[in-house]
């Protein structure tokens, strides 16, 4: 009975936070490479709220059809990985793997689809800022040499403005994935398993992670150096 309670518990609780408001930042100006893109449901709070929501109906339904308890956490995270939570993600995988072992290489399977995720983005979030920088050193040009269109400037400043914080807030959301590997990593050690080469691969996902972070910060400094009065 206990295992039902905290079953339907998670699967209720996916189903709330898939419902909560969107929030996130507006994606009104940017850049439509970025939000058009293959990669634009990477991190995205929708692709989030849409998989929780599918997840908690999924796994509700498996236990209203009389599945078992373990077999319908597992069903719930279907899909989702680590982005429902570590510690949903983390009680779903050990109800489905007994085997530490086929646990840990589902593990190292998810993470590394994560990295290859946060690299994707990378790639076309480079593009677009590169295009930013080009503009900006423009802009710079066109100030020194007082021929500036100060309309055309700002309609070029906001887009970038929006580019920046629509990647700030994918990559903050790659960070708590991030978070999320370390916590599940930390738990399975606490549990005796040898996570080395888990560990090995959160590694491998911070260093991506911190690429896309870089390229950002940079981008930033350039633009907080142009003014249009």
């Amino acid at each position: 009975m206990n295992k039902i309670i905290v079953t339907l518990t998670i699967c209720l609780s996916l189903i709330l936070t898939g419902c909560q408001g969107s929030g996130g930042v507006s994606s009104r100006n940017v850049d439509p490479a970025l939000t058009k893109s293959n990669t634009a449901k990477f991190f995205s709070k929708s692709a989030w709220q849409s998989c929780a929501v599918g997840a908690g109906l999924g796994g509700i339904g498996c236990m209203l059809a009389g599945g078992k308890t373990g077999v319908c956490l597992a069903s719930a995270a279907v899909g989702c990985g680590v982005l429902m939570g570590a510690n949903y993600y983390l009680d779903s995988k050990r109800a489905e793997y007994a085997d530490t072992e086929m646990r840990l290489d589902v593990y190292i399977q998810d993470i590394q689809k994560n990295t290859y995720e946060v690299q994707a983005v990378t790639q076309t979030a480079k593009a677009v800022l590169d295009k930013n920088l080009a503009t900006l050193k423009v802009l710079n040009n066109q100030i020194k040499n007082d021929t500036l269109n100060k309309k055309q400037a700002q309609k070029d400043l906001n887009q970038i403005d929006a580019n920046i914080a629509y990647l700030t807030d994918k990559l903050q959301r790659m960070k708590q994935v991030e978070n999320d590997w370390i916590l599940i990593s930390s738990q399975e050690r606490q549990s005796g398993v040898n996570v080395s080469k888990l560990d090995q691969q959160i590694s491998q996902l911070h260093k991506q992670i911190a690429v896309l972070g870089n390229q950002i910060n940079f981008v930033t400094q350039q633009r907080s150096a142009v003014k249009v009065s």
